[in-house]
């Protein structure tokens, strides 16, 4: 069986990647593949490609090709790592994604899917066949509620007994390191995250959030197909200029 580790650019998922290729290295079947949403922060981008370089990781990095059309199937392109904050464009895939389809918000979490998931998913079938390989995801022992059993997919739970503070502590050990505190991760300004978060990220990264802001509130994107207007995305039907005032504040 062929597995597939799905790096998420985070200090979790980089050490899963790292317990993965010592497998590799002694002949298992392995392949590495990050999927760009456009949204990462600098740092982690950097991260992305101290991994590769010191660790010499074959990684395979991905950014979904958004099929204008409403109702027809997007693709994917393929980078290699040395493309991440050079040839790769920065917000392209996101900026495609609301011009087609809207803002994601609580309870409309599509993002996710079309950016990550959907592309992924369709990378493997093409390249590894359907039903042919296993997906790894760096889910922690301590994470009990997103260890979910599902078919084709395994975390790092059943790898190691690491919890949080181990991970940050095995990190401190290494000649390199995710340079972001965690409300930074993933997403710089993902609706998943807590309010305290996103107000904290816009505090920390206002020409960032300046930037993000105008992607999710400029006349392309999709609008006046749901309830909330384009700009209610956040938990408590906020915004993210409104959480920024509101932190700014503070």
């Amino acid at each position: 069986m062929i597995n597939v580790v799905s790096f998420s650019g985070g200090r979790t998922s980089a050490y899963l990647l790292w317990l993965m290729e010592q497998k590799r290295r002694a002949g298992k079947d392995v392949h590495y593949v990050f999927m760009d949403t456009g949204c990462e922060h600098p740092m982690t981008y950097r991260f992305v490609r101290e991994v590769v370089k010191f660790w010499d990781i074959p990684l395979t990095v991905l950014q979904v090709d958004i099929n204008p059309e409403l109702g027809q199937p997007n693709g994917y392109t393929v980078w290699e790592p040395k493309d991440i904050q050079t040839r790769m464009p920065v917000l392209k895939p996101f900026i495609d994604m609301v011009k087609k389809y809207g803002t994601p918000y609580v309870g409309g979490a599509f993002c996710t899917d079309r950016l990550k998931l959907v592309p992924f998913t369709k990378y493997c079938d093409d390249h590894f066949g359907r039903g042919n390989y296993t997906t790894w995801i760096g889910i922690r022992a301590d994470e009990p509620k997103r260890l979910k059993p599902k078919p084709g997919i395994r975390y790092l739970a059943e790898l190691s007994d690491f919890e949080k503070e181990d991970i940050l502590a095995w990190w401190k050990q290494q000649p390199f390191d995710l340079q972001i505190p965690e409300h930074l991760g993933n997403c710089i300004f993902c609706i998943k995250k807590s309010t305290q978060k996103i107000g904290l990220a816009c505090k920390d990264e206002e020409g960032l959030q300046r930037v993000f802001n105008e992607v999710i509130t400029g006349s392309h994107v999709r609008d006046g197909h749901r309830e909330t207007p384009k700009e209610i995305m956040y938990r408590g039907r906020m915004s993210l200029d409104g959480i920024a005032k509101m932190y700014s504040e503070n």
